[in-house]
């Protein structure tokens, strides 16, 4: 389930997200969640299946139906591409207008999940 982060799951938030390559230091950490808290375009979601979060989407709206996905970040234990996919999916069920795209660090995997959903290039 992908639901809008919360203040009570911030600290699960910048755990996830301090897995990422570039906010494995607190200060890079802070900056990009403040970054994410000082627009309503841009928003941060956790993913999860069950109780537990295990998962983050950092999203960007550039416009009413571009979307740039910024940060895709999944815990260890629940690195597969099924659920990146899943993730990427649901974001897409719930921004039916939206395109998806991805920055430079993350468009491989917007491609393959793309490829492997069959969802129109745009």
């Amino acid at each position: 389930m992908l639901t809008q982060a919360r203040n009570d799951n911030q600290k699960t938030v910048m755990g996830i997200l301090s897995l990422l390559p570039g906010l494995r230091e607190l200060a890079h950490l802070n900056a990009e969640i403040a970054w994410y808290n000082g627009s309503d375009a841009r928003c941060l979601y956790v993913w999860q299946d069950g109780a537990q979060v295990q998962g983050v989407l950092g999203v960007e709206f550039l416009s009413e139906d571009i979307v740039l996905i910024r940060h895709v970040a999944l815990t260890p234990e629940s690195r597969t591409a099924a659920n990146y996919f899943a993730m990427l999916s649901e974001f897409q069920s719930q921004n039916q207008t939206a395109f998806i795209m991805g920055t430079l660090d993350n468009q491989k995997l917007i491609n393959k999940w793309r490829k492997s959903t069959s969802q129109p290039m745009g």
